[in-house]
């Protein structure tokens, strides 16, 4: 009879926090939830599932930067089954993940990554700003080594990079976006901290709008404090591929190194759209529009 229960037994998920914000915990609420009759899910910080006297995972999800972090400290080195485990990040920059390769080593992995696909951005700014042909980046540290890449998605679409002088400090920030204003139509905020962060955000949106250049940002958050629009996935979005993820592994054995969120919702700030004498955006329909581009109809 234990033979039978153990063979019967769901697998066993831990998901790992580390920050108690809303983000996270809705995102790893919403996972928990969508994993229901697929496996036994358990949400806690690391540090209690690790202390912890119970069963050995049978895969480990970790919500967010500092979750994976964490997770990376303290699984156990000189066990070489818990190498075995699988380890799925999500709510991370693929910035993050391309630097923390190394430490992952041969273990199986995968990423779902916060980064929207260049080609999603761009294809907004096609869609809902068809007039505004220059695009606007500031090379950062994590921005720099993907200017290729963002040059060829944009020439493929009929746009022009305009890319400021390197960004490699703080003051480095606004010379270089000043540069960057003096001929772009539209500047896309790509996520690089030591660009865009809480410290910054105020201070580059209200001289993108005093040069009256839309700011196309990768946060919800971002277009209420002023920026135009946005592309994003919600947690409930993020929580979904997550779990897609997940079963794709107990079912296949399988993963992919970085997945993108499929699912993803347009916002735009009304507002500031008027102030640049643009009409109200329909959000929803650029959003299927998008989708449809995407789905090749």
């Amino acid at each position: 009879m234990t033979l039978v229960s153990e063979a019967l037994a769901a697998p066993l998920v831990w998901v790992v926090l580390a920050e108690s914000g809303a983000v996270h915990l809705e995102t790893a609420n919403d996972l928990k939830a969508a994993l229901t009759g697929t496996a036994d899910v358990r949400v806690d910080r690391g540090a209690e599932l690790f202390a912890g006297r119970g069963a050995r995972p049978d895969l480990i999800v970790t919500v967010g930067t500092a979750a994976l972090d964490g997770a990376l400290e303290q699984l156990p080195k000189k066990d070489a089954s818990w190498s075995k485990i699988p380890l799925i990040a999500t709510l991370v920059p693929q910035s993050i993940v391309e630097a923390r390769r190394a430490i992952v080593g041969s273990r199986p992995f995968a990423a779902v990554v916060l980064d929207q696909p260049l080609a999603r951005q761009l294809a907004l700014i096609r869609r809902a700003l068809p007039e505004s042909r220059r695009v606007g980046v500031l090379p950062g540290p994590l921005t720099r080594p993907r200017l290729a890449e963002i040059e060829k998605e944009a020439h493929s679409r009929g746009l022009q990079l305009v890319v400021g002088p390197a960004v490699r400090a703080a003051e480095d920030i606004y010379p270089s976006l000043k540069e960057v204003l003096i001929s772009a139509d539209v500047v896309l905020a790509l996520p690089d901290p030591l660009i865009y962060n809480a410290g910054t955000l105020q201070n580059i949106l209200l001289t993108t709008y005093r040069a009256r250049v839309p700011l196309v940002a990768f946060s919800s958050a971002y277009v209420k404090a002023g920026a135009l629009l946005a592309v994003y996935s919600s947690p409930s979005q993020v929580a979904r591929q997550t779990a897609k993820v997940v079963r794709d592994w107990l079912r296949e054995r399988k993963l992919s190194p970085i997945v993108f969120i499929r699912e993803f919702t347009v916002v735009a700030n009304d507002r500031v759209a008027a102030s640049l004498g643009l009409p109200p955006f329909e959000v929803d329909e650029i959003a299927a529009d998008l989708h449809r581009l995407e789905a090749g109809q």
